[in-house]
């Protein structure tokens, strides 16, 4: 996994993150069920976030309805609306933005 981003100072400040994941083996993800893949060290969020579909290289039918999301505790997560098998070796692309504050 590859994350990079920023704190954008401000009232409230903003991060700005770049994910890049590769999941390394095949598995299957519940409806709505989350994946813990980080968490933001000294910062949480505390307004709703923009949370971009996950540009993915998996089954066509799933492609753009997932997503990453940041909760109030600091954690980025991969979600999914439907049960979905993930392959090995898919690649996931995103982005979030999000209010946040030191923790």
């Amino acid at each position: 996994m590859y994350l990079n981003g920023a704190i954008l100072p401000g009232s409230p400040a903003i991060a700005v993150i770049s994910i890049v994941w590769f999941n390394k083996g095949e598995f299957i993800n519940q409806s709505w069920s989350h994946i813990t893949l980080a968490r933001m060290v000294g910062w949480k969020a505390i307004g709703p976030a923009v949370h971009s579909p996950a540009a993915e290289n998996i089954a066509y039918e799933h492609s753009g309805k997932n997503q990453f999301a940041v909760t109030d505790t600091g954690e980025i997560q991969y979600v999914t609306p439907g049960s979905i098998t993930i392959p090995e070796n898919a690649w996931h692309r995103g982005c979030l933005i999000a209010p946040v504050t030191s923790a």
